[in-house]
C-alpha cells in the first residue's frame, strides 16, 4: 500500500498537460492572448478591428463572431500560419501590403501541414490565401475579394498554391483578383465548386499533376481555365461561360481526362495547343466562336459523345497532328449535320465534315464572321465541296444524332 501512495504521489507531482481554452478576444487584446495561448486553445475574436500582423507557431484555433475583422499595417502579410493543424475561420482579413515580387499575402501557410481556412472574407491587394510548401489544407468557402482599382496585371491571385500537394480548395467565391486559384507544381490536389468572375483566369496552373478540378463555374473573364505543361489531370463537370478568350485552355497538357464540362459563349471552347493524348469525353460545348481550335501540333487526342450545338466554327485544325473525333464506333454531336439515321441506331449515315474552307477563313480571321451565312461565304464553300478531297482525319465518321448523343443542347 505505501508503495501505490508513492507512486500515485509521484504522478501527481509530474506537470500536468494544460486543458484547451477558449478566449473571447476584444479589440486591442490580440497580441497578449496570443501569447498566452497554448496548443489546442480557440481565440475568438469579438467585434471590430484587430490589429495585426500576427504570426501563428502553434496548432490554435482562430475564430470570429460576426463583424470580427484582422486588420494588417498596410504592409508584408497580415496573418501567417507556420505550424500544422491550425484553424482559422469566420474573419474578415485585409490590409496587407500589394508588393507581388515579396508575395505580399493577406494569409500565408508557411510549411506547414493540415491547416484549415474556412468561411473567411479575404480582402487581397496582392495575394489573397498564399500555400507555400507543406499540404494536406483545406481552403473552403471563403470569399475572395481584389482591388478593381488595380490593373489586372497588378493584382495577386486569389488562392495560390506553391510545391504543395493534396490539398483541398471547395466552395471558394473569386472575384477581382488576377487568377482565382494558382497552381505551381502542386500536385494531388482537388479544386471544387469554386465560382469567380472579372478574372484573368478562373484557374490557371502550371508544372502540375494530378489535380481533380470539378464542379467549378468561371464566367466574364478574359479566360476560364488555363492548364500548363501538366498531365495525369481530371478536368469534369466545370463550367465556363462568357469568358473573352477561352474556356478550358490546354498548353501542353498530355494524358488527362475532360469530361462532362460545360463550355459556352467563349471567344473558343476548348484550345489546344501542343497537347497530345488527352481525352475528351461528353462535354457540352456550344455557341463559341470556334468549338473546339487545335494547333501547335496537337495531337493523338479523342474527341468522343461531345455536343457540338451552334458554334460559329465548330471544329478548326491548324497545325495540328492525327487528332480523333470517335472511338469504338462513336463520335460527336452535330448541330449542323445534315445526314440521316436511316436504320435509327443513332449513328449518321454520312461522316460530319469537321472543317470547310469559310470555316477555317472565320476561325483565322475573325472579322470574316460579320460576313457568316453571306452569298460570299456560301460561293466558298461551295467551291470547297467541288475541289480537292480533304484529309479523311478531318471527319468524324460516326457523328450521332438524336436520343443516342446523350443529351440536348
Amino acid at each position: 500500500m505505501d508503495r501505490l501512495i508513492a507512486l500515485v504521489a509521484c504522478l501527481l507531482a509530474l506537470p500536468q498537460p494544460a486543458l484547451a481554452a477558449e478566449l473571447l478576444v476584444r479589440p486591442g487584446e490580440l497580441h497578449d492572448a496570443l501569447e498566452r495561448a497554448v496548443a489546442g486553445d480557440t481565440l475568438r475574436l469579438a467585434a471590430g478591428v484587430h490589429q495585426g500582423a500576427i504570426t501563428l507557431n502553434s496548432p490554435i484555433r482562430l475564430a470570429g463572431v460576426t463583424g470580427a475583422i484582422l486588420e494588417g499595417p498596410g504592409t508584408g502579410n497580415v496573418l501567417t500560419l507556420a505550424a500544422d493543424g491550425i484553424v482559422v475561420s469566420d474573419l474578415t482579413v485585409r490590409g496587407s501590403g500589394a508588393d507581388l515580387a515579396s508575395d505580399d499575402a493577406v494569409i500565408l501557410i508557411r510549411e506547414a501541414a493540415n491547416v484549415t481556412v474556412e468561411r473567411c472574407r479575404v480582402e487581397a491587394r496582392a495575394f489573397g490565401i498564399y500555400l507555400q510548401a507543406g499540404g494536406g489544407h483545406r481552403i473552403i468557402d471563403n470569399q475572395m475579394a481584389g482591388d478593381p482599382s488595380l490593373p489586372l496585371v497588378r493584382r495577386g491571385n486569389g488562392i495560390h498554391l506553391w510545391k504543395t500537394v493534396g490539398n483541398e480548395v471547395r466552395g471558394n467565391r473569386l472575384a477581382d483578383v488576377r487568377d482565382g486559384v494558382y497552381l505551381s507544381f502542386a500536385h494531388d490536389n482537388l479544386i471544387q465548386g469554386n465560382q469567380g468572375t472579372a478574372l484573368r483566369y478562373g484557374i490557371h496552373y502550371m508544372y502540375s499533376e494530378r489535380n481533380t478540378l470539378t464542379e467549378n463555374r468561371f464566367s466574364g473573364c478574359t479566360g476560364g481555365i488555363a492548364l500548363m505543361f501538366s498531365m495525369d489531370n481530371r478536368i469534369e463537370a466545370n463550367e465556363t461561360l462568357s469568358n473573352e478568350q477561352f474556356g478550358i485552355l490546354c498548353q501542353m497538357l498530355e494524358r488527362s481526362r475532360l469530361s462532362n464540362n460545360h463550355i459556352a459563349g467563349n471567344g473558343r471552347g476548348f484550345y489546344l495547343q501542343n497537347s497530345a493524348g488527352n481525352h475528351l469525353v461528353d462535354n457540352r460545348i456550344e455557341r463559341n466562336g470556334v468549338g473546339a481550335y487545335l494547333t501547335a501540333g496537337s495531337e493523338r487526342n479523342r474527341f468522343v459523345g461531345n455536343r457540338f450545338f451552334g458554334n460559329l466554327v465548330q471544329v478548326f485544325e491548324d497545325h495540328a497532328g492525327d487528332n480523333a473525333f470517335s472511338e469504338a464506333g462513336r463520335g460527336n454531336l452535330w448541330s449542323d449535320y445534315a445526314g440521316f439515321d436511316w436504320n435509327g441506331d443513332g449513328i449518321g449515315e454520312t461522316p460530319y465534315r469537321l472543317q470547310t474552307a469559310a470555316s477555317a477563313l472565320m476561325a483565322r480571321r475573325p472579322v470574316a464572321r460579320w460576313f457568316w451565312m453571306s452569298p460570299a461565304l456560301a460561293l466558298l464553300d461551295w467551291w470547297d465541296a467541288r475541289s480537292e478531297a480533304p484529309d479523311p482525319g478531318s471527319f468524324d465518321p460516326f457523328p450521332l444524332v438524336g436520343a443516342h448523343a446523350g443529351g440536348r443542347p
